[in-house]
């Protein structure tokens, strides 16, 4: 058995794999939008794997939806899980985790994880600071690797926001976590957003954009709260979901859906009817 993940290359490893006799399981995490000879290319690549048995999955509603829609591929979905070390912080923790990172009580903390690629859209974020709807005890804290040129941090110093922005570097996000009052997320897409389930596993209430891959989280709970993707919709939705106690994540209710156990049992059973399949 082979499972693949990656995208680029995977059609001739998924050929490799076949020729030496195994059975093959790709899965898909992206919302890929190829245009032009690749989308023809990679449409031919998907069927062609199909019809040699291979087992496309889908991390979620929205790339399942993408690949029939771009390439004509049939997938089942098994959402991604995430880790269980990811937990509602006690008291204690929180306090400690907002003196480690300078914060107090009177700040509204908003944290976004995920590196600067333009995918990531950091930016709005920060326009959304400097929006006049914005809470004037904002901050912000950025978990993930900037840019070569720190395009985003210099964007904060022209917004005037960079006081209010912290950028924590690669670095594991569960202190930040801890520390902040909202997650945030403006991407253009996502597969599925993991660092938003992190997020609302800590207990966090979470603003996304409201676009394929984040939208699949809306029916997570009430914690998520879906938004356009301009400065001053995320402005406004930052203040209410940051002071709305009751806008709070369900770790309990996650575990039945991103947990661990169920997606590797969901992949076992792929695995099993592959390969009973092959015996017959």
């Amino acid at each position: 058995m082979v499972h693949l993940h990656a995208e680029r290359g995977n059609f001739w490893f998924a050929l490799a794999a076949l020729s030496a006799g195994a059975a093959v399981v790709r899965t898909v995490h992206s919302v890929f939008q190829f245009h032009g000879p690749l989308r023809a290319e990679r449409s031919v690549q998907r069927r062609m794997l199909s019809a040699l048995g291979t087992v496309h999955v889908a991390v979620s509603a929205s790339v399942t939806e993408n690949e029939l829609r771009y390439f004509g591929n049939t997938s089942q979905v098994v959402e991604n899980w995430y880790d269980s070390a990811f937990s509602p912080p006690s008291p204690q923790e929180r306090a400690r985790a907002r003196a480690d990172l300078g914060l107090d009580e009177r700040h509204l903390v908003a944290v976004s994880v995920g590196n600067c690629s333009s995918v990531k859209r950091h930016g709005m974020v920060l326009e959304a600071m400097a929006h006049p709807m914005s809470p004037a005890d904002l901050m912000y804290l950025h978990v993930g690797q900037e840019d070569e040129a720190h395009s985003e941090r210099c964007l904060a110093d022209q917004l005037g926001v960079v006081k209010r922005t912290c950028f924590l570097g690669l670095d594991h996000p569960l202190k930040a976590l801890h520390a902040a009052d909202v997650f945030v997320m403006p991407s253009s897409h996502e597969g599925v957003g993991i660092a938003a389930i992190e997020a609302l596993a800590t207990g966090l209430p979470a603003v996304l954009a409201d676009v394929p891959g984040l939208r699949d989280l809306a029916t997570a709970g009430p914690a998520v709260m879906l938004t356009e993707a301009t400065p001053e919709a995320f402005a406004r939705a930052l203040a209410v979901a940051g002071r709305d106690e009751r806008i709070r994540g369900a770790p309990h209710a996650l575990r039945d859906r991103f947990g661990m156990a169920r997606g590797v049992a969901a992949y076992a059973a792929i695995y099993h009817g592959l390969r009973d399949g092959r015996r017959r």
